[in-house]
């Protein structure tokens, strides 16, 4: 069994102190006063299971709903997979991946102040992932979707689809020219599945938030927290030069987020200054950076 979907079930079972957790396909839901269910994107559903009926149901049910946000990084398929354990930056991968399960966020990664490099990601590894490659996604997003239509729903349209559907919105010939070159050098980057595009086009806005010409002086040094209905981010710096970030959908737990990351962060830390150094791509500017001691 996926060891990632064992560990988002005890999980589940020890943010809510239920006495068990499991996922159920087909069948109807349990009516068990003692059970707590959330329906998941992929049809089945998240239970949680409890020895006496919950005193206030209500909320176990949004807390519910909180967490099985992070089975959509579970479940969905498509894109490359995360290399086999192995090294530090396989371990510091592995950590962000239980940290954004367990914060409930869509993604996390590491940063510096400085250099293009993204030190660690949940997400599995690909040739572009870099802080610019970032910053220019999130400005592409921005574009389309400030033309009122959704970045996601457009890259999964063939080209013709793409054409028709853009020649109904009130862009002139030009613009929609501007966005479909967009979605072009973003496909340009390999394909998606739906969830996958959302998880990082939400990373590359939380990146765009703390590393990008916008940025604020919170953003830079210390804890920030920008929620808006685009992106929501939580970041913290540690080793006077690195940043981690989490990316969620929109508002979100600050109490969940600070949680996670103050159990996680000495973990992370201890990962990533145990990197090895990382050669830049031909014809990159080589930056260095200085380790605290």
């Amino acid at each position: 069994m996926d060891s990632a979907l064992l560990r988002f079930l005890d999980l589940v079972q020890r943010e809510l102190s239920a006495d068990d957790a499991l996922i159920e396909l087909g069948g109807k839901p349990p009516a068990d006063p003692r059970a707590v269910w959330c329906a998941l994107p992929n049809g089945s559903r998240l239970v949680a299971r409890f020895a006496e009926p919950p005193g206030e149901p209500a909320e176990v049910s949004r807390r519910l709903e909180e967490l099985s946000a992070a089975f959509a990084g579970l479940s969905s398929g498509g894109g490359a997979q995360r290399p086999a354990h192995g090294g530090s930056t396989h371990r510091l991968d592995d950590e962000l991946e239980v940290l954004a399960q367990r914060a409930g966020a869509l993604g996390a990664v590491v940063v510096d102040d400085a250099s293009p490099v993204i030190w660690g990601t949940s997400e599995p590894r690909r040739d572009e992932a870099d802080v610019g490659y970032a910053l220019l996604l999130a400005q592409w997003a921005d574009d389309v979707e400030h033309a009122g239509v959704n970045l996601i729903d457009l890259l999964e349209l063939d080209d013709l689809a793409l054409e028709q559907t853009l020649a109904t919105t009130s862009l002139g010939p030009g613009e929609r020219e501007t966005i479909a070159g967009h979605l072009q050098k973003i496909r340009e980057r390999g394909s998606r599945s739906p969830n996958a595009w959302r998880r990082q086009v939400a990373i590359a806005r939380a990146i765009d938030r703390v590393r990008g010409p916008a940025a604020s002086e919170g953003a830079v040094h210390g804890r920030f927290v920008g929620q808006d209905e685009q992106v929501g981010v939580y970041a913290r710096s540690f080793a006077s030069i690195y940043r981690l970030v989490l990316a969620y959908p929109g508002p979100f737990s600050e109490l969940q987020a600070e949680g996670a990351v103050q159990h996680a962060l000495p973990q992370i830390e201890r990962l990533v200054l145990a990197l090895p150094p990382i050669d830049p791509r031909p014809g990159a500017k080589v930056v260095r950076l200085t380790r605290p001691s």
